[in-house]
């Protein structure tokens, strides 16, 4: 016991920075080698990396008058977003990945849960006075969203029902009942915009962007199929049923663009998404999408020949 408190006390002060190398790692490896979560919409992209420079910053600026209690709210701004992530992968797959914890990088997708004890404990054992509520203020700072989220929701799957059963599938009718709201344009822009399950791959590509407001609504539901899913079969005949989604959706928002500016992540798979009806994509996307093809070129005839 004695060599193991030893440990830890050698260990504690070199935290700080495992943090910092375990959270560039994550980043690294879900970008570019073993993806597990898509690009977040830019508002949970913000909370992100606001919150989890929060939870880096803590054992060098808990000292600070002041500051001190505002990274201890966002910290339970980033616990909520830790627990998210590890129940988005699901808990039963993250045992699993224990077997692979050979490889190591798999590994990586353990960050959220590390991070997460850590923000809690660091809570708990804070001596600042009413540390623990401040934490607990941030864990909950984003419920009022998901209820404004989750009323949304309400209204769309109302306004679907509401439909005689013999025009429930006629695009027309759900282009006269549907609200155009937030929530509709997330739900619309499912199976090619919007990604809403971990095990969902398209023709080698996801959809690139990830809501955590619909996934909650959805799990709320038991995962449940999103409302404004036009096809009954979408699961089965998934690129099929893409091609439909993506000519509702821009129906029911013309003046938004079909296609997201970015692709889950930059591998081979990820990238491939820029193939999918490319005449969609952006200025940007296209030249991306022209300069990886021009590299495949180069790839399979290095000559030039």
């Amino acid at each position: 016991m004695t060599k193991f408190r030893r440990f830890l006390k050698w260990v504690r002060p070199l935290i700080p920075y495992v943090n910092i190398g375990l959270a560039g790692a994550a980043y690294w490896a879900n970008e570019y080698w073993f993806q597990g979560f898509c690009q977040p919409v830019e508002w949970a992209a913000w909370v992100l990396v606001i919150s989890i420079a929060a939870f880096l910053l803590w054992p060098f600026a808990k000292c600070v008058p002041g500051l001190n209690y505002l990274m201890l709210f966002l910290m339970g701004v980033h616990f909520t977003v830790c627990v998210y992530c590890a129940l988005f992968i699901n808990p039963l797959q993250l045992l699993s990945i224990l077997l692979m914890a050979f490889l190591v990088f798999p590994l990586l997708l353990w960050v959220p849960v590390v991070f997460a004890v850590q923000a809690l404990n660091r809570a708990v054992v804070s001596a600042l006075p009413g540390a623990r509520v401040v934490f607990g203020l941030g864990v909950f700072a984003l419920l009022p969203v998901q209820l404004w989220a989750e009323q949304q929701y309400r209204a769309i799957a109302a306004a679907v029902a509401s439909l005689p059963a013999n025009k429930r599938h006629q695009t027309s009718e759900w282009l006269r009942v549907v609200p155009r709201t937030y929530m509709a344009e997330r739900l619309a822009g499912s199976l090619f915009k919007y990604h809403n399950y971990p095990e969902f791959v398209y023709d080698g590509w996801r959809p690139p962007l990830h809501d955590p407001l619909v996934n909650i609504c959805l799990w709320s539901r038991n995962g449940d199929r999103p409302p404004l899913l036009i096809d009954d079969d979408a699961w089965r005949t998934p690129q099929t049923s893409a091609d439909h989604q993506a000519a509702f959706y821009h129906q029911l928002f013309p003046n938004l663009p079909i296609k997201a500016d970015c692709t889950c992540n930059h591998t081979h798979d990820g990238e491939s998404y820029l193939e999918w009806q490319p005449w969609l994509n952006s200025r940007a996307a296209d030249a991306k999408l022209r300069m990886k093809r021009r590299e495949l070129l180069k790839q399979n005839n290095p000559l030039g020949i």
